[in-house]
């Protein structure tokens, strides 16, 4: 078992086979530095190699998932301003587009880039004292690194645009409703309830696994047709894989698959 990963801003170690836990430990509120994130982006980057991760989750501390940027770090340069904004992104693409699914386990604030980085996640499980939030207007900015294409894709123009036009947060039950978080559960169960998820999916078949994110992603992405052809293009080599294989030959056999 990998050791576990100790930082200023995040702790990851290996909380059950093939699920690795990462903790947002940065003060105050889960903040991120721009460093920080090209340190995060680099360990979910090669997470599946050096922890055997099939499933990642973030989760904050205390009454936080995360907050975002550093608005401290913050200078008013086009060049910081590009790099920052260049991080922050390429984060978020390895989230959506890593080797791995991530859930984000939000127990507490979720807002600006906090929550598009939440956006990112495969899955969304809150607790019920959470809250969401794209506050950026207030700050003379907006949700960047993909925020405001993700929050319409995910809750339509309007609701998207009631968030980041009145920068207000909403709590765990409407965003619920809306469609941000996917489900909720009592503040004190939800890394347990993350946990649960994210063991079902490290015990199914890994390439499945990927093939279905890849094709959601591209559709979601680039339109039906585009995600529909890649679908067409993944469903023979899946089907001739080992873990296809291996998949069939333990439901005839009336047994646990192992998959590679």
């Amino acid at each position: 078992m990998a050791d576990p990963v100790i930082n200023e801003t995040f702790e990851a170690r290996v909380a059950s086979p093939g699920v690795v836990l990462v903790r947002i430990v940065s003060k105050p509120i889960g903040v991120f530095r721009v460093e920080a994130r090209r340190q995060l982006t680099r360990f979910l980057q090669t997470v599946d190699q050096t922890h055997a991760a099939r499933c990642v989750i973030l989760i904050g501390s205390g009454g936080s998932f995360s907050a975002g940027s550093n608005i401290k770090e913050f200078e008013a340069t086009a060049e910081w301003i590009e790099e920052a904004r260049r991080v922050e992104t390429a984060l978020n693409e390895t989230i959506e587009r890593g080797p791995v699914p991530v859930i984000a386990a939000c127990n507490g604030h979720t807002l600006g880039g906090g929550a598009v980085m939440a956006l990112a996640c495969d899955i969304r499980i809150a607790g019920h004292s959470a809250s969401f939030g794209v506050p950026e207007v207030k700050l003379g900015a907006m949700p960047t690194a993909s925020g405001t294409q993700r929050l319409p894709m995910l809750v339509g123009r309007g609701q998207a645009l009631r968030l980041m036009l009145t920068g207000q947060s909403i709590d765990a039950h409407e965003a619920h409703r809306i469609g941000i978080f996917d489900e909720l559960v009592p503040d004190d169960q939800l890394e347990t309830r993350a946990l649960e998820v994210a063991a079902q999916i490290a015990a199914v078949s890994p390439k499945a696994v990927s093939a279905c994110r890849r094709c959601v992603s591209a559709g979601l992405r680039h339109g039906y047709p585009t995600g529909l052809l890649m679908e067409e293009e993944i469903t023979v080599p899946l089907g001739l894989s080992d873990d296809a294989v291996e998949g069939k030959a333990a439901f005839v056999e009336k047994r646990a698959p192992r998959f590679a």
